[in-house]
């Protein structure tokens, strides 16, 4: 896989001032094909679409701005109070002073600290004959998957990846800059 360029995500002026996962309704947009994400990225992932669509891939998602409950709720799906005893390698977080452990799915941040608690952040995926699949997908007639799209188009409308094993991760890292036209 290719190395993932990573940015310092910038928080907008207009978040700072907001709770993770309890954003006020004014800074969220409805996205395509579903959900909300903060303004300035939801204006961002429309043009990313657009420009998908014209490849002929169909950019879908798995995960968009997540209010606190919903990343309590995931949280506790995948993390418990005591190790994995399938794995050596243990992935912990710390929750309201309890440490928790990784025992199923992807890792998913402490409720409270994930940048999909600010609406910033999107999982990626592509959508191929009505399925979503991986973003990594190279669907049949198209020049390149929907990850190498992401890789040579995302960056340039403010898009950057936060952990190199995630690839269907990105972020909305530009603050209040505005895209250019």
């Amino acid at each position: 896989m290719a190395k993932l360029p990573i940015k310092k995500l910038v928080m907008p002026s207009d978040l700072r001032c907001a709770t993770n996962g309890k954003l006020p309704r004014g800074v969220l947009r409805k996205i395509l094909p579903s959900g909300k994400m903060y303004w300035r990225a939801a204006e961002s992932w429309e043009r990313l679409r657009v420009l998908a669509l014209a490849e002929g891939l169909v950019l879908a998602h798995v995960g968009d701005y997540r209010p606190l409950a919903q990343q309590e709720a995931l949280f506790a799906t995948r993390m418990k109070p005591y190790p994995n005893a399938k794995t050596t390698k243990q992935t912990v977080r710390t929750y309201k002073g309890v440490a928790y452990y990784l025992h199923t799915g992807a890792p998913v941040a402490t409720p409270a600290t994930s940048n999909h608690g600010w609406g910033l952040a999107i999982d990626a995926a592509l959508s191929v004959d009505g399925k979503v699949v991986t973003i990594s997908t190279k669907p049949k007639g198209c020049k390149r998957s929907g990850l190498a799209f992401l890789l040579a188009v995302a960056p340039s409308l403010g898009w950057s990846w936060s952990l190199q094993v995630e690839p269907w991760h990105i972020q909305y890292i530009l603050g209040d800059r505005k895209l250019a036209s």
